[in-house]
């Protein structure tokens, strides 16, 4: 064989084992693609990950019923593409949902976790009972008025201001103090008083140093009084 002719095979099979390796890349590419396409579309389009189940915990006042049928998750619906803001979103409309979230449990579940309001007083409406949360949001009607809560009541022309007034008055009260209080009115944001019980009163005033006010409270309630005044708590009176 000449020089040559053993040049140019060489050349040919050189040719040759760089076109097999671009064909073996390309393949390798092209299984790539395909193995990705196939797995976004198990994950984000097929039911094989798909919701098939939805768990409900934190609820008490509403039933995991209720809450499932105002997720309203299709089961099926590919776990990937479930939008749990929506959901979320969706359940916070129910009036006794603090707060809510909603997780995904891969393979194929949901969680879905409530925060109910707790109620710290009542308010009475017409026949029924209202439970009002801290923060003056009504959240529930009861026939009967609940035991352990006070009644708390502000004039409508008085507006949300006198209301949450109230509230905040209640929400530092230290708790042997608040499980004497039967009712707070607020005739606005700066009257507030308290009837507990045995009849007695406490004369509040405004919302201004609130826990100053609570503190003396606690102190002066071990006075035998009818009329407890704190609303300038650095020289607090008593009235028998």
């Amino acid at each position: 064989m000449s020089l040559s002719t053993g040049l140019t095979v060489r050349t040919a099979e050189r040719a040759r084992a760089r076109r097999r390796a671009w064909l073996r890349t390309l393949l390798g590419c092209l299984a790539l693609v395909l193995s990705l396409a196939a797995g976004g579309w198990l994950v984000l389009w097929s039911s094989a990950l798909g919701v098939s189940n939805v768990s409900v915990t934190g609820v008490a006042r509403l039933s995991s019923a209720q809450v499932s049928d105002r997720a309203d998750i299709v089961r099926g619906t590919p776990l990937a593409r479930l939008d749990t803001l929506a959901v979320a979103d969706r359940l916070s409309s129910l009036p006794a949902v603090e707060s809510v979230e909603v997780v995904r449990r891969w393979p194929r579940s949901v969680q879905i976790r409530v925060r109910e309001r707790t109620a710290a007083a009542v308010q009475p409406r017409g026949p029924s009972w209202v439970l009002v949360d801290r923060a003056g949001v009504a959240f529930a009607t009861q026939a009967r008025r609940p035991e352990g809560l006070p009644t708390i009541s502000a004039p409508v022309d008085a507006g949300q201001a006198a209301l949450r007034a109230a509230l905040d008055v209640l929400e530092v009260l230290p708790v042997a103090v608040r499980d004497q209080v039967r009712q707070v009115r607020a005739a606005d944001a700066e009257h507030v008083t308290m009837r507990l019980s045995r009849g007695r009163t406490v004369l509040w005033g405004s919302t201004e140093r609130n826990r100053r006010k609570a503190s003396v409270l606690a102190v002066l309630l071990s006075r035998r009084a009818s009329v407890y005044d704190v609303s300038a708590p650095d020289i607090p009176t008593t009235r028998a």
